[in-house]
């Protein structure tokens, strides 16, 4: 019985853990395509671009995340090392992608 219930644990954290980046992938599509009108496609991966930004969008929220149990992580900030180097680079990716959209919309309308 032991046997019979870890490996159902074990298969449930197998499956759990595609459900949420296919949950992930939905919710950025959709948020994209109510907000923006902008298809991202990142659920069947035909846009590189979007699939560059969604990844630095998930890093960048855990990199967040922990800064919690980081004591350090203002100092590393000053520094530019470690996860605050990772996080600023997100950051980057994030604030150029959207930027693009934002240029592209202005553009559009005048």
């Amino acid at each position: 019985i032991k046997y019979y219930v870890w490996s159902v644990i074990a298969f449930m954290y197998v499956s759990l853990c595609p459900m949420q980046e296919l949950f992930t992938k939905y919710s950025m599509d959709s948020i994209f395509e109510v907000r923006f009108g902008l298809k991202l496609n990142i659920l069947d991966e035909s846009n590189e671009e979007a699939i560059t930004f969604a990844k630095a969008f998930d890093e960048a929220n855990a990199l967040t995340f922990h800064r919690y149990v980081n004591l350090f992580w203002k100092v590393k900030r000053f520094f530019n090392v470690g996860t605050e180097a990772t996080l600023r680079k997100n950051i980057a990716v994030i604030n150029e992608f959207i930027h693009k959209i934002i240029r592209s919309r202005r553009k559009q309308y005048s």
